[in-house]
């Protein structure tokens, strides 16, 4: 018979365990979410997308548009990432207190390329397209912006990327600092 002792842990730790452990010494350590910096900038999380499976991501909203939510489903396969999204309780930029006329949906990726991806076909503060994305580790961001073809985010950011919704889905998480137009 084995002695067991009381003051050692066992050399292996079951998987849920292990998982647990992990999230609670990367939640107690700093927060995984974005969030405003100083001098214009954003902390976008990008998240590393597995192949060939469904992951969805909640949008949550900044601080002029805290009711506003998004869902998007994120699929990664052949060399591309298709975004099915969908926006719920999005004022519009003038009635957020922003000077932009629309919104415009960006993805960053985690070495800070950000890429326009589409304008946001808002309406009545609800919104669903698909586009798709060259990235396979990136964050998005909704920003209202005065050009619809604008080559960097403004400061106007409406929603953001959070971590994907599958408590059991273990990816990799990059925090991104980007500079944003002011």
């Amino acid at each position: 018979m084995r002695r067991v002792d009381k003051h050692r842990l066992p050399r292996t730790v079951p998987a849920p365990v292990a998982v647990f452990l992990l999230w609670t010494m990367v939640l107690s350590t700093a927060p995984l979410r974005g969030e405003r910096l100083p001098n214009n900038g954003w902390r976008v999380l990008a998240v590393a997308y597995p192949e060939d499976r469904d992951v969805e991501v909640v949008l949550g909203g900044a601080e002029k548009t805290l009711i506003s939510r998004g869902l998007c489903k994120v699929r990664w396969k052949d060399n591309a990432a298709n975004l099915e999204l969908k926006l719920e309780n999005l004022p519009s930029p003038s009635d957020a207190g922003w000077s932009g006329t629309q919104y415009v949906l960006w993805a960053v990726d985690n070495e800070k390329r950000t890429m326009n991806l589409s304008l946001v076909p808002t309406n009545g503060g609800e919104a669903e397209w698909t586009v798709q994305v060259p990235f396979r580790i990136f964050g998005l961001l909704i920003t209202a912006e005065k050009n619809p073809q604008a080559t960097n985010p403004s400061i106007n950011v409406a929603l953001e990327s959070l971590l994907p919704t599958d408590s059991r889905l273990v990816v990799p998480a990059f925090r991104v600092d980007l500079s944003l137009t002011p």
